[in-house]
């Protein structure tokens, strides 16, 4: 028998869940009944979140976190700490709003542009005036360009360096023919003024100026608590750090006119020794980050991007990471990775495998309605910046991929794959919203998760839901449910090999470039949507991978083929690696077409015939051809089913979930395994047994539902068959109806001998949140012993003649009624706790539908077979 399924049927899974505590300033008895209420939904940990806190590092917050510490440690549990006052991470508890410390503030460059028409002798143009001196601005350089025949281009070659001219803002030229653009590059401070959301944060091409994260949080925590260290306390989070270059945007690519930029002085000779040119051929062709300077500009901007995601891995990820391991805790956390910021300035961190190599685990977070259930394939709206779209190509099938992949490619992540996860979704987000988000991360390779949030506050607005809400939250109950099965479910795969099949290049390059490129994350849709498994995998880490019998070896990972989203332009290094990989025999595909050049203008000649071109559309198609697939199926609902697969031990586990809300998988699927295999349903903890004959399964799936087949373990004989409904009869039961709305001690009858209504309907109880108990007469019916209750809003809880029969949070709310049935008559009692959103009518709810309250039916009973 799988041994990590047994210590799930034993409760002793190990732990994967640390939910935010928010943290405001609340007296200590309301920290600890908070602290309990975590504990009480059988978690063992929790990361306490500074962000609300303002004397955070200051006297009450020493007594406060102290408190916190203690408590945890007599409770036996764990504290994990968010690592700034504000938001996002960075701030450094503002450490760098001392004058003294100006030095170590950001630096940026921008650009701003004039026009010159000659032939005209020792004409004069004024540079000065969009500089303000005030702020720190002074001018970098002064390059001149002809521009070319059309649009925006400038020729490069014509490049006239007008800085040494500059005296009081203004230059002196003798314009030659032609119409030119006078370029001024213009050194500046932080962003926009003093004041500013992001003016006082670390420069991360600084490691002087990082440092600060260590002096003015890390450090001080060592000093007071050093004792928690490594045991009671386990480490940090840090929470979305980035350039932040500028704000409101996840676009911040290079090209954008007046965008400001990271810079430091030395940038031009690390561009030229990344790119292989002189450092004077980089500074002379600076502008290219803004203009088109024709070939130089994939050049620079190519290398500028390598240069400072470097800097950032080093200066910030390592520095952090490195300080918490010789401490004896580790570092956690993500980044902003919304519709592609993971690769970009601005918002982001550039790249984002180099942001997070120095953390403990991969880190992602899904808030802000950044995904829905049942919502594959179809862009929606979401409380974010630049429009506020989300894509599920990126958020459903890119972005847990991206740190899944980290967690199996990079030793030192250990397998640890976590995702911050329901922030923000609003009160309108209940349980079966949260278990639908979870199945969709476990299913892609997540096995942590900090779910958002514990507020002590008193009816905290901040991003709710909040889990607990001081014993207001009337689903709270059970959503020790939840994280137990998410317990359960991370457990199961824990230790394991992953198993895809193909690896999909992480394509920042083709974007750096900024040639015509095509999104990654519509290879992985493409990949997912056809049962074809992958990792995301980057240049750094295909650098130093080795090809065995064909296949790409990583880590103990293996993949069958490279697939590279079209890329125009790629840098030649990359071109390079490619083609020694399909040379020692690892199959190397484009989709929809080969690079056109080297972003350094390399002859590539003669490495495009070691790759191959295929359409997107065909790609699934040609990768089966190629034998590369190792699940494959016939039937229903096949487009919305997910499998993860690992082995370990002999044993071969795989995961499957159907994340289509509406309707249910009816497939028979081949698998390389074919047997007697073990089904574990993780919700109920119980193991069935099945068979695959010749690797044929016949697997039957409801709706938002996932279950687990495991191959090569021994199956005990005492374990059932695996049962499917062979009948139903409707049962037309008239109920009595009470309801008991949130903050209330007592139910009121609303209805006696009733048939089913919605009880927030317009005419009924619209703003109703609370509890409904339901009781009727059940007639026992010969050889039907399951219940099922049809649409159910939103959770249930269902006794038969006094006995406990669970609960479900999710369809099918369904019901095992023989360790209770009696012949005849039996008393029927379901316990149904609504969404909180028809009161607490908070903004975010506004962005997903809200379900009806209260059970709606059809109710029948149903047959079971083998």
């Amino acid at each position: 028998m799988n041994n990590n399924i047994n210590a799930c049927l034993r409760g002793e899974h190990d732990s994967y869940i640390l939910p935010f505590l928010w943290l405001h300033g609340e007296p200590k008895e309301r920290l600890r009944e908070e602290i309990l209420a975590i504990k009480n939904s059988g978690l063992r940990e929790f990361c306490a979140e500074s962000r609300p806190y303002v004397q955070f590092c200051q006297d009450q917050w020493w007594d406060d976190f102290g408190y916190i510490l203690e408590t945890a440690r007599e409770l036996g549990m764990r504290v994990w700490l968010l690592d700034d006052r504000k938001f996002p991470t960075g701030y450094a508890n503002g450490y760098l709003e001392d004058p003294s410390r100006a030095h170590l503030r950001k630096r940026l460059i921008r650009e701003f542009q004039s026009e010159a028409v000659g032939p005209m002798k020792q004409a004069k143009i004024y540079v000065g005036g969009r500089v303000d001196a005030k702020k720190g601005e002074e001018i970098l350089q002064v390059i001149a360009y002809r521009h070319t025949d059309a649009g925006e281009g400038l020729d490069w070659r014509t490049a006239i360096d007008l800085t040494p001219t500059l005296r009081d803002g203004m230059v002196l030229w003798d314009i030659p023919e032609g119409v030119w653009r006078v370029c001024t590059t213009v050194k500046a401070g932080p962003p926009d003024v003093e004041g500013s959301r992001f003016h006082y944060y670390i420069d991360m091409l600084n490691p002087d100026s990082c440092r600060a994260m260590i002096d003015a949080v890390y450090e001080p925590h060592y000093e007071h608590f050093a004792e928690y260290f490594g045991n009671t306390f386990v480490g940090f989070f840090s929470d979305e750090p980035g350039f932040l270059n500028v704000n409101n945007t996840y676009h911040n690519t290079l090209g954008l006119m007046y965008s400001p930029y990271p810079w430091r002085d030395d940038l031009p000779a690390l561009i030229a020794r990344s790119a292989g040119v002189s450092e004077e051929t980089v500074r002379l062709c600076l502008p290219a980050l803004w203009e088109d300077l024709g070939e130089m500009t994939s050049l620079v901007r190519m290398h500028y991007m390598e240069v400072v995601t470097g800097l950032y891995r080093e200066n910030f990820s390592f520095l952090l990471g490195d300080w918490c391991r010789e401490h004896g805790v580790m570092y956690i956390g993500h980044v902003i990775e919304d519709m592609g910021t993971h690769m970009r300035l601005g918002y982001g961190s550039g790249h984002f495998f180099r942001a997070l190599d120095g953390q403990d685990m991969a880190g992602i977070d899904i808030v802000l309605m950044q995904d829905i259930p049942g919502v594959h394939g179809h862009i929606h709206r979401a409380p974010l910046a630049d429009g506020g779209a989300a894509e599920p190509a990126f958020f459903r099938y890119t972005l847990p991929k991206l740190a899944a992949s980290h967690a199996h490619i990079q030793p030192l992540k250990q397998g640890r794959a976590m995702c911050e996860i329901f922030g923000a979704f609003g009160w309108a987000e209940g349980l079966p919203y949260m278990k639908g988000l979870a199945d969709i991360m476990l299913a892609s390779g997540i096995n942590y998760f900090v779910p958002h949030a514990f507020s002590p506050k008193e009816e905290d607005p901040d991003c709710p839901p909040h889990f607990y809400n001081g014993g207001k939250n009337v689903q709270y109950p059970l959503f020790k449910n939840l994280m137990d099965y998410m317990g359960r479910c991370a457990h199961t795969l824990r230790g394991g090999i992953h198993r895809a099949d193909v690896a999909v290049f992480y394509n920042a390059e083709g974007e750096w470039t900024s040639g015509a490129n095509r999104p990654f994350h519509d290879v992985c849709r493409a990949l997912t949507q056809h049962l074809i498994d992958f990792d995301i995998i980057p240049a750094d880490v295909l650098e130093t991978a080795q090809v065995e019998e064909n296949k790409l070896r990583i880590n103990g990972e293996s993949y069958g083929a490279l697939i590279i989203s079209h890329s125009e332009i790629l840098p030649a290094d990359r071109l390079s690696c490619f083609a020694r990989l399909a040379r020692a025999g690892l199959p190397i595909l484009f989709t929809d077409a080969l690079p056109a050049r080297a972003a350094e203008g390399t002859d590539i000649a003669d490495l495009l015939p070691l790759y191959e071109a295929v359409t997107l559309d065909r790609l699934p198609d040609a990768l089966r051809a190629r034998g590369l697939c190792h699940v494959s199926g016939e039937g229903k609902g096949l487009e919305t089913l997910r499998f993860y697969h690992v082995s370990k031990d002999g044993e071969d586990i795989y995961l499957f979930s159907n994340e289509d809300i509406r309707g249910e998988v009816d497939a028979i699927l081949t698998l390389p395994q074919g047997g007697d295999c073990l089904i574990y349903e993780p919700w109920d903890n119980r193991c069935y047994r099945a068979s695959a004959p010749e690797g044929k399964l016949h697997l039957r799936l409801e709706k938002g539902n996932m279950l687990f087949v495991v191959f090569g373990t021994d199956i005990p004989a005492n374990i059932p068959p695996m049962m499917h409904e062979a009948a139903r009869k409707p049962l037309p039961l008239r109920f009595d109806i009470a309801i008991k709305d949130e903050g209330d001690t007592d139910f009121r009858t609303v209805a006696e001998d009733a048939d089913l209504f919605d009880i927030s309907a317009p005419d009924r109880f619209p703003r109703f949140s609370g509890e409904i108990r339901y009781t009727a007469a059940l007639t026992a019916e010969d050889g039907y012993t399951v219940l099922d209750l049809g649409e159910v809003g939103e959770t249930a809880e269902v006794w038969l003649n006094g006995t406990y029969l669970g609960a479900r949070i999710n369809a099918p709310y369904q019901f095992d009624l023989k360790p209770a049935l009696r012949s005849g008559e039996n008393a029927l009692e379901i316990l149904v706790r609504s969404n909180l959103a028809h009161r607490r009518r908070d903004r975010f709810s506004s962005y997903i539908q809200i379900p009806p309250t209260g059970i709606l039916g059809e109710i029948a009973v149903c047959k079971y077979e083998a």
